[in-house]
């Protein structure tokens, strides 16, 4: 499999529009990739290439953004490296199981991920707050962090709803350290996978580059956009995009 497609100006252009609102859309809702994902497949980037491409920017993303939080001591480094360790281990084995997939079922199989990615959309974060933070046994807790890396290795789009599900179940930890030590999981979890795509050529770095100076404008314009209206408005834009993607991967149109 090869990382390199001919893209004209034009296409690349459109990448970082996309980038854009993919970044924004990350700020105010979250689940960016599937759109940025959306756009690579409409330029003709085969799926598998499509899903390491799209890591270069969330790689870039989640650098600043672990800073940011480092710089402002919310990384809860007491929980980091026992819920770290197994979601790296996870991505390194969901990477190469999409690698080694065969083109046609990756096509089908990132098409039914796209759409259950979408009901997690529609999960309050009021809810999640509201779950039981009973302890977890250990053991338990290093399965379910292995599982959800397994699935950030395997594809990005969606993996952010998943740990800051399983990091307020079982760490309990308020919504400014959630997030500091999901994006610091994202970052360390892209790394590897994103090794392991560019090892096998799956990786379009222009394209990549391209998407990521998109989202990273499109999450500084986001902070900006404080209206709460905006965010339910964006989120009918990725269900779109995802349900026509998919609906494209599976061959119906």
């Amino acid at each position: 499999m090869s990382g390199e497609l001919d893209l004209g100006i034009l296409q690349l252009g459109l990448l970082v529009i996309a980038g854009v609102v993919g970044g924004f859309i990350n700020t105010l809702a979250g689940g960016g990739s599937l759109l940025t994902i959306p756009a690579l497949l409409f330029l003709g980037v085969p799926a598998q290439i499509a899903n390491g491409t799209n890591r270069v920017g969330i790689l870039l993303q989640t650098a600043v953004s672990s800073w940011r939080f480092h710089k402002r001591g919310a990384i809860d480094s007491r929980h980091a490296v026992g819920v770290l360790i197994p979601g790296l281990i996870g991505a390194i084995l969901g990477a190469l199981i999409a690698v080694e997939l065969p083109p046609e079922v990756f096509d089908y199989a990132l098409g039914m991920v796209l759409i259950l990615v979408l009901v997690t959309l529609f999960i309050p974060r009021s809810f999640l707050e509201k779950v039981s933070t009973r302890a977890m046994p250990g053991w338990l807790r290093t399965v379910l962090f292995f599982a959800i890396g397994v699935y950030g290795g395997f594809i990005q789009a969606g993996v952010g709803f998943l740990l800051i599900s399983g990091i307020v179940v079982t760490l309990g930890l308020d919504l400014v350290k959630t997030n500091a030590l999901k994006v610091l999981l994202i970052f360390f979890q892209t790394i590897v996978a994103l090794i392991i795509f560019s090892l096998y050529g799956s990786v379009i770095w222009i394209a990549g580059l391209l998407l990521a100076v998109g989202t990273t404008t499109g999450a500084w314009l986001g902070v900006h956009f404080a209206v709460t209206r905006g965010a339910k408005a964006v989120r009918w834009i990725v269900v779109i995009a995802a349900m026509v993607s998919a609906f494209r991967l599976f061959g119906v149109i």
